[in-house]
């Protein structure tokens, strides 16, 4: 299923958008960016940002030609289909997050679609690109230095020094709190209650009435 998100990079004025099947996490789109301003500096003549990043693989090594989709790590989306894109987004929860990538105005965009029942309560987070792209260095520099390589723990690390991971799992607690008040157990517990709170008020009343006699 993966957790789909849109990426858009504006550039010069214009927005470029992308789908990346495993791009809905906060670490993703900023290390992605980074990979892509590295191998920028490769090329003579200079290649623009969305161009090299919808090259970049699943290592984030340039593939040009492209290889197949499933290991590019985003798709260019066609500007026929933005419109219908930007409906899922707005409507559904098949794309989990969007971010904005302002190359121009050097602004970092993240937002999670309120949509998805696990994200209902985290809105949006924006951070100057720069400042961005350096917390993913010193990141970088810290597993190199402890050697680790897996992404996940790499993303726990960063969730944690952000803040994030309280927030998010905010958002988890309130989805299951919302999942739980919507369900049959807390019918049947709101009604047992009601049966607890109509005995009591019975068994008050018949005390009363023994203290009168």
């Amino acid at each position: 299923m993966g957790n789909r998100a849109i990426y858009i990079i504006r550039e010069n004025g214009e927005n470029n958008y992308f789908s990346a099947h495993y791009g809905a996490n906060a670490l993703s789109p900023l290390l992605r960016m980074l990979q892509a301003q590295e191998l920028q500096k490769t090329f003579f003549p200079p290649q623009p940002i969305h161009r090299v990043f919808e090259h970049l693989d699943y290592a984030g090594q340039y593939q040009n030609p492209r290889l197949g989709d499933a290991d590019m790590f985003c798709q260019r989306i066609a500007p026929t289909e933005i419109s219908e894109y930007n409906k899922s987004y707005a409507e559904r929860s098949e794309l989990e997050m969007r971010m904005v990538f302002d190359l121009d105005q050097n602004c970092f965009m993240m937002e999670y679609n309120p949509n998805c029942p696990w994200y209902h309560t985290m809105g949006s987070f924006s951070i100057d690109l720069d400042v961005g792209l350096d917390n993913v260095r010193k990141l970088l520099a810290h597993a190199e230095e402890r050697g680790i390589e897996d992404f996940g723990r790499m993303l726990t690390i960063y969730q944690r020094s952000t803040g994030l991971e309280e927030k998010l799992e905010s958002a988890r607690g309130d989805m299951r709190l919302t999942e739980y008040l919507n369900s049959p157990q807390a019918q049947q517990d709101r009604e047992r209650y009601r049966r607890l709170l109509d005995q009591e008020a019975f068994d008050e009343e018949a005390a009363e009435e023994m203290e009168e006699r």
